[in-house]
Formats: C-alpha cells, sequence, structure tokens
C-alpha cells in the first residue's frame, strides 16, 4: 500500500493513502508502518494536473502518530524541505543531515528517505514527476541559502507566509516561484561534467540491468570507457568503476530495508551469481555484513 500526499477536498492539505481494493479500510489512515518497511510514495493531484503541490510540516506531523522514527519512503517525485523555523534532522539514503532555514533539503525521486519527530517546521513542496529528473549523486542534497544568490529574499518570503498563514493559492504561487529559481535540474548538476551527468542519469535509471560494467555504460553513452574516466576526473567524481560500486551498494541497501527482502533475493536482483560474492563486496564497501546490515536497519 504507497502513501499519496494529496489535497483534501476541504481545501486542506492531507496525507492519505492509496488503498489496495483487496485491503480494508484502515482505522486511521496515516498510521505509519513499522520502521523497517519502505513505503512507495507516489504524487498524486486531485485534478490530475497541478504540477506541485505545497504544504507545512507541522500539518503533516498533527495527522501522523509518530512514535519514534517514521518508516522509509520512496518517493517518485521531488521533494523540496524548506524549514521555517527551528532545526531539525531528516535521512536520505540512510544518512542523518541537519537542515534549519539557512539549510534546506531537496530529495529526489527515487531516493529512499525518513522523516525525523523534530521540533522544527517547514514548507514542503512536491514538484510532480518529471521525464528525465534525478540523475544526481547519491545521499542528501543540500542547499545552503547563504551559498546561493537571491535565496535570502525566497527565505523571508517563507517567513511571511508562515506569519500571514496565506491562502493556497497564494502559497502555490509562492511554491512555483522557489522552484522556478532553484531550478532544481540545474542545481543537481551544477559545474558538473556533462557526459558525467549522464553517467549518473544512467547509474539511477532502473531499466538498466544488473550487473552493470563500465564498458557496458559507456557504450549506451556513444563513448569509451577511457572518455568516460575522464569526464569523471573533470568532474571531480570518483572513477566510473568506484561509482558503479556505490551506487549498487546504496541500491542493496534499498532493497534490503523492503520488508520480506532476504540476501539471497537482493543479490540475485543486482547480478550477483554466488551469494558469497555479493557478501564480499557488500562488506568492502560498507565495513559489514548485509545481513548484519539488514539486522540494524530493523532495530
Amino acid at each position: 500500500m504507497g502513501r499519496v500526499y494529496r489535497l483534501g477536498s476541504d481545501g486542506t492539505n492531507t496525507p492519505g493513502v492509496r488503498r489496495s481494493t483487496v485491503e480494508p479500510p484502515m482505522a486511521d489512515p496515516i498510521t505509519p508502518s513499522p520502521a523497517s518497511s519502505v513505503r512507495e510514495v507516489a504524487y498524486r493531484a486531485d485534478d490530475g494536473v497541478r504540477p506541485l503541490d505545497v504544504f507545512r510540516l507541522s500539518s503533516l506531523r498533527d495527522r501522523m502518530a509518530w512514535d519514534g522514527p517514521p518508516s522509509y519512503e520512496r518517493t517518485d517525485f521531488d521533494l523540496l524541505i524548506l524549514p521555517i523555523e527551528g532545526v531539525g534532522t531528516h535521512e536520505v539514503d540512510f544518512e542523518t543531515v541537519t537542515i534549519d532555514p539557512m539549510r534546506w533539503l531537496h530529495v529526489r525521486p527515487g531516493q529512499v528517505h525518513r522523516w525525523h519527530p523534530d521540533d522544527y517546521d517547514a514548507t514542503l513542496v512536491l514538484l510532480a514527476p518529471r521525464p528525465g529528473a534525478g540523475g544526481g549523486p547519491p545521499g542528501p542534497h543540500l542547499l545552503d541559502v547563504a551559498d546561493l544568490s537571491g535565496a535570502e529574499p525566497l527565505r523571508r518570503l517563507l517567513e511571511d507566509d508562515r506569519r500571514a498563514d496565506l491562502d493556497r493559492t497564494a502559497a502555490r504561487a509562492l511554491a512555483m516561484l522557489v522552484v522556478g529559481w532553484l531550478d532544481l535540474d540545474r542545481l543537481a548538476e551544477r559545474d558538473v561534467e556533462p557526459l558525467h551527468a549522464g553517467f549518473r542519469r544512467l547509474l539511477d535509471d532502473d531499466e538498466v540491468p544488473h550487473p552493470r560494467r563500465v564498458v557496458d555504460l559507456a557504450r549506451r553513452l556513444h563513448c569509451s570507457p577511457r572518455t568516460l574516466a575522464r569526464a569523471c576526473e573533470r568532474a571531480g567524481a570518483p572513477t566510473p568503476k568506484r561509482m558503479i560500486d556505490e551506487h549498487t551498494v546504496l541500491e542493496a541497501q534499498r532493497r534490503l530495508a523492503l520488508p520480506g527482502s532476504t540476501v539471497s533475493a537482493t543479490a540475485a536482483a543486482l547480478g550477483f551469481d554466488e551469494l558469497t560474492n555479493f557478501t564480499k563486496f557488500f562488506r568492502r564497501l560498507t565495513g559489514t555484513t548485509p545481513t548484519a546490515w539488514q539486522e540494524r536497519s530493523r532495530d
């Protein structure tokens, strides 16, 4: 059952769930599942066409009975978390970062993230799925307001929104202004060599089969492995082989966090013929075994 953040019929922002036809309605439809699960969260506008939506973290928190860290979620849309009051933490791809009114967070489509029940408030902007979106490096994508030219006036507008409690039309207009100014794709690939950016997008593409080899991905980009390696070097990135390994182990962690997942099934899905080879690979990159990592993620 995947969660959907949608606009309620009364004009307020209401986190809801997309219910299966074979499951009875839940007494509390937004009670989070156990922290060991990864819930697929889809973008759905009630009118079917709205390109973005905006609401407050406080309204989401009020409706969710958070007892300890909520469950992991994987979204199919861009999520901007723009703190307007207090300091909080958020987990993206199993890495926890601190956010505040001068430090925003962009969660990209396909990333696994988790809310922390901290005492802060934020404006949340949900951007409908876009063709070709994503492609950024793994892990949290933090936006330092002090380093972004022109961001301070927008930050003050967000504070004014909080104080004035703008109506929904004005709030969405403000969100569109923020999203248009940020230009998420440009920020995600700022100062990045185009060939390297294309390589990152391939790593994020679920249609690209495993196991993944540098020579195969270079062929998809119509270049040689050496040309791809030079592009990564110019971008200040790891080698293509290292990038493949890091993305593979991140995808393994995402799969191992799923309810009912097994180490053997994860290894097979990522193209490992032998479980022992997968265990050695996982230990080499993380310092622990996949079984131990899975057990800790479900504590």
